[in-house]
Formats: C-alpha cells, sequence, structure tokens
C-alpha cells in the first residue's frame, strides 16, 4: 500500500510531533535550549551508536566517511552543521513561545530546501500540485505569524 520511504517520513512525523509536544514544557520551565539540545545530541549518539552496532556496520563508519567523494565533503560537513543549528533553533523558538507555533512555522522548510536544491545543485523537482502545496504551506505560515500576537 505504503511505500518505505512514506511509512518513514509519516514515522518522522510522529516522532518529530511527540518530541515537540513533550519539549515543549520543559523548554519553558528552567531547562535552557542550550542544555536540552545537548542531551538531545548526546542521546542521538547512543542511539546512532546502537543503530549502528546492531545493524552491523558499526565497522563502516570511518571507512565510509573516508570513502565519501571528495565532492562531497563540504556538502557533508555543511549538512551536519545546519542539520544540528536547524534542531538548536527549533528548541530556541519552543522555548520562546511554544511547540505548536514554533512546528507551524519551522514546517516551512520544505519550500527553503526546493530553493536551496535549486540554488546549490540547479534541480528542480517540483510539479504543479507540489507547487500549489507548497503554496497553501507559505500562506498558512504567513496567517499563524500574523495571528500569533
Amino acid at each position: 500500500m505504503f511505500e518505505k520511504w512514506t511509512i518513514f517520513a509519516i514515522a518522522a512525523s510522529l516522532l518529530w510531533g511527540s518530541s515537540y509536544a513533550a519539549s515543549g514544557p520543559i523548554l519553558r520551565s528552567k531547562m535552557t535550549p542550550s542544555v536540552f539540545f545537548f542531551c538531545y545530541s548526546l542521546v542521538g549518539a547512543l542511539l546512532a551508536a546502537l543503530v549502528l552496532f546492531f545493524g552491523g556496520k558499526w565497522g563502516q563508519i570511518l571507512s565510509q566517511v573516508r570513502e565519501l567523494e571528495p565532492r562531497y565533503a563540504g556538502w557533508f560537513l555543511f549538512s551536519l552543521i545546519t542539520a544540528s543549528l536547524g534542531a538548536w533553533m527549533t528548541y530556541q523558538a519552543v522555548g520562546a513561545k511554544n511547540a505548536s507555533l514554533a512546528a507551524m512555522i519551522e514546517i516551512s522548510y520544505p519550500l527553503f530546501v526546493v530553493i536551496f536544491t535549486w540554488l546549490f545543485f540547479r534541480e528542480v523537482q517540483l510539479n504543479g500540485m507540489t507547487f500549489l502545496g507548497g503554496l497553501f504551506v507559505i500562506l498558512g505560515v504567513a496567517l499563524i505569524i500574523k495571528n500569533s500576537g
């Protein structure tokens, strides 16, 4: 019924949604977004290590990084840094306002995926319906910002 990638994407959405909801009260308490992000990163590293170990890929970490084509090395580092900063900014937003509004605005990131994919690689992966869906997202984000006071 569903392709594998759609199941992963839906699961990611469910996990992110539950994470945002749970992080809201914590980030509005005495825990700073930086401490929360640090703990998130530690747990992420631990879970990644477990997935690699039990998936039989632990021994491939260094070889895969070393075998990365040189033309992708800068993009690899750029992606890691921007993803990490994006997660930290998410926690900043949730702590400063709330999980619901932060998530509703942060959901506009696919627009920037389209823009940066074109800017970096000159690839356009849109058709009429995906463009229309993206337009609805942008309009929704604008409405949320305008009315969130």
